[in-house]
């Protein structure tokens, strides 16, 4: 097996947004801070910080120092290609705890052979799927992409009721967890920080169905938003309310504008 190096990627710097573009286009990276110790063909996969394993690629150069980066060394990448939807940082602990890297992962590394072999297995398996675990803990701990493909899952024509009862917890939970996440602590209603934090820690929010739950299925992250208590208490109890609930569907469009399902 080829020798498998993590490398990182950041999102202010721009290097989320061209891996997106390069696996888009079949585009290849000039330079990418990599191991000293890595050679032309070996494997890497790309971690960003609140989404995990990103993208997957191929060193098509040496590596040479960085001019610009006393000690570290940059080589050029190919074949990049996006991990749809990226796996999480918290599945990436569970399913490989034998990876300490994961511990604290803000460098590069080069894990050993057992390590990379399970990276490829996980990598592979989400690229199959393109699901993560459906689970109430695993979905609490999931990255944002990994929630939104879950809340929009539909069950298949031969799945059993006991597997359409699944996928329509799984997505009942995603949806809560995903809308949370995508406000990021700022209530999407009157943009204020919420109030209070819960017990462990994440600010107290409360997602909002702005229409009626179908009677088939639950609800899609378009049409929940995550409010503060005073602005869900308007929603539902304010004399404007009606007016209010619109306005917040209007906003709702604006949030979900990049996506299409």
């Amino acid at each position: 097996m080829k020798p498998l190096h993590i490398v990182q990627g950041g999102i202010d710097n721009g290097d989320k947004d061209f891996l997106e573009k390069a696996s888009r286009k079949g585009l290849d990276a000039p330079i990418w801070v990599v191991p000293k110790s890595s050679i032309p063909g070996d494997d890497v996969v790309i971690y960003v910080t609140g989404f995990g394993f990103f993208a997957t690629a191929v060193l098509n150069s040496s590596p040479q120092p960085r001019k610009d980066w006393h000690n570290r060394y940059g080589a050029g990448l190919t074949s990049i290609s996006l991990i749809e939807p990226s796996i999480s940082l918290a599945t990436i602990r569970r399913k490989i705890p034998g990876l300490t890297w994961a511990i604290y992962p803000r460098s590069i590394t080069t894990p050993d052979a057992n390590i990379a072999a399970k990276i490829h297995q996980i990598i592979n398996q989400r690229r199959k799927t393109g699901l993560p675990d459906l689970d109430d803990k695993a979905l609490s701990e999931s990255n944002i992409d990994e929630l939104r493909k879950v809340a929009v899952m539909k069950s298949t024509k031969t799945a059993t009721t006991k597997e359409q009862k699944v996928i329509y917890r799984a997505r009942s939970v995603a949806i809560k967890f995903y809308v949370l996440t995508r406000a990021n602590g700022v209530c999407e209603g009157c943009k204020k920080p919420a109030p209070f934090l819960r017990l462990d820690g994440t600010p107290y929010l409360e997602p909002h169905h702005t229409l009626k739950l179908a009677d088939d299925g639950p609800d899609h992250p378009k049409h929940v938003i995550a409010l503060c208590p005073n602005c869900h208490s308007k929603a539902h109890y304010a004399a404007d309310g009606e007016a209010f609930n619109k306005r917040l569907i209007k906003t709702l469009t604006q949030l979900e504008a990049e996506y299409s399902d």
